[in-house]
């Protein structure tokens, strides 16, 4: 017998806990999972990282890219207050609404043991480069930043597992190979630990599930649009 849930969601990077943070604070009576197909926070490990070889060694699930906290857990923590860069949400609400969203965030992260010093572009020195850049064809983007340091990333990633794990579902090491919809609308999951079945379905596998996504999408006959990637240096 398949286990039944109000919301599953499948994938553990921040979409995930955040989605996972906002249901249960909000909406504490609903049941909720959030699935991982890589480890727990405390047990991702890389051995390249660790300095145990020069070399991959293409272990079952990259510790990299999976796991809880997604492919940012191994990140020095940069948390950038800006609408300038970072994605296209702004596509779909007014930038002030985006900016109150990010600050939000920050907030919550905060309660996790995030630091509370920000550091800010608009200086004397980085007035100097954006003016050299723009010689150049190249545009110095404003974006205040707090650097919470790679260790302090991981605290504050457990933090977060802990407090999740308290109130919902999580379930890490657990593989979601199928998403299937009936006619009640309701989804239906095949794991690698059982069926499970949903009302409602957040999904955000991140960059190592995509294709693994598009491909349900296409068999679910969902529409899908390629998004924009940024790039450019960090000064």
């Amino acid at each position: 017998m398949s286990k039944q849930y109000d919301v599953i969601i499948i994938g553990a990077g921040l979409s995930g806990i955040f989605a996972g943070y906002e249901l249960i604070t909000k909406r504490p009576n609903l049941k909720v999972a959030l699935i991982e197909q890589g480890m727990d926070i405390r047990h991702r490990s890389c051995p390249i990282i660790e300095k145990k070889t020069n070399n991959c060694v293409s272990c079952r699930y990259c510790a990299i890219m999976r796991g809880f906290g997604g492919a940012g857990a191994f990140s020095d923590g940069k948390f950038n207050f800006t609408t300038q860069f970072g994605g296209w949400l702004t596509d779909y609400m007014p930038d002030g609404k985006v900016m109150d969203l990010i600050n939000y965030v920050d907030k919550v992260n905060q309660k996790f043991g995030a630091t509370d010093e920000v550091y800010s572009t608009k200086t004397p020195a980085a007035e100097k480069i954006r003016k050299e850049a723009i010689g150049y064809d190249l545009h110095l983007l404003d974006a205040s930043c707090k650097h919470l340091g790679t260790e302090c990333n991981r605290e504050i990633l457990a933090a977060q597992y802990d407090f999740l794990e308290q109130h919902l579902d999580l379930m890490c090491q657990t593989q979601v190979t199928e998403i299937e919809q009936d006619k009640q609308k309701e989804f239906k999951l095949q794991t690698s630990q059982g069926d499970m079945t949903c009302r409602w379905l957040v999904v955000a596998p991140g960059r190592s599930g995509a294709e693994w996504f598009s491909d349900q999408c296409k068999k679910l006959k969902l529409k899908m649009i390629n998004n924009q990637v940024d790039i450019g240096v960090r000064v």
